[in-house]
């Protein structure tokens, strides 16, 4: 089934990721080859290359559950309907307190005329930003190029600042202990890889998650500047064949980041947060 360049439909939200198992060394994603836009963008920006982010609202009440609502324009001017799936999905959805302190990606459902929902939770009164990552194929290059672009957010009320941890190379997530390796550096890729065990046991085993075994994302102390990581699969892992999951990221700047690591195991999402210092 070819899916490239799909229309969406009513409701309609692509994941095409399911579940499965990982097998040893095997390499994600598997999709077409896809050209980021604008390849060190900071993802700050609510246009790129003609396309544009529209929000349809800036503020939301804090301690409330709402949807939100935007949509997409395209070089034409028109709401973008038409997208080229990506990690698994048409668009992919985050929501990111401006201090770091809390971090939440999200499910987007998109209607026939281009209009987005997310049903975004109740959210504790801050600054935040809202970042969708996306395809679109390209008529000039006949390559479809992505693009990472985001719009403020306000939850009025009074918010404490929240101080960004110090820099790790391990973290926990619900009973998982993660250790990450790498050098990261700015304004090229990093390969960074996520031992994970359980129990001071490796995990064997893990669910597909949006188009790979790993999803990583990055924002960057001070201007919530974004770097989103590709997926690249396992890493063979000596005689026990779990080696750690592998990901390429591309730092924009330097400074301490944020860096969000999602797995899924038996259907259940976990997240666990490091800070990453890049020179």
């Amino acid at each position: 089934m070819d899916m490239k360049g799909m229309d969406g439909a009513n409701g309609m939200n692509m994941n095409m990721g399911g579940s499965g198992d990982d097998m040893p060394g095997m390499a994600e994603p598997s999709g077409p080859k896809i050209v980021a836009a604008a390849a060190s963008d900071n993802g700050l920006h609510g246009a790129v290359g003609g396309y544009s982010y529209v929000a349809d609202a800036s503020t939301v009440a804090a301690g409330s559950a709402v949807p939100f609502t935007f949509h997409i324009n395209g070089p034409s001017g028109k709401a973008v309907t038409r997208f080229q799936p990506y990690e698994g999905q048409l668009l992919v959805f985050y929501v990111v307190r401006t201090d770091l302190g809390d971090f939440r990606q999200l499910t987007a459902s998109m209607r026939a005329d281009g209009t987005w929902t997310v049903p975004l939770p109740a959210l504790p009164a801050g600054s935040y930003r809202t970042y969708i990552t996306f395809a679109a194929p390209d008529s000039s290059a006949g390559t479809p190029l992505s693009y990472s672009l985001s719009q403020p957010l306000t939850v009025p009320g009074s918010a404490a600042g929240v101080t960004l941890p110090a820099a790790s190379d391990t973290a926990t997530a619900d009973g998982y202990a993660l250790r990450l390796t790498g050098s990261p550096h700015q304004g090229g890729e990093t390969g960074l890889g996520v031992a994970v065990t359980k129990d001071g046991k490796p995990v064997q085993q893990f669910d597909r998650l949006l188009d790979g075994y790993a999803h990583l994302t990055a924002f960057h102390s001070g201007d919530a500047a974004f770097a989103r990581a590709l997926s690249t699969g396992r890493s063979a892992g000596g005689a026990s064949g779990a080696g750690a999951l592998t990901a390429q990221i591309l730092f924009p700047e330097p400074g301490a980041w944020r860096l969000f690591v999602q797995f899924q195991t038996s259907g259940v999402v976990h997240t666990a947060a490091f800070t990453v210092e890049v020179p």
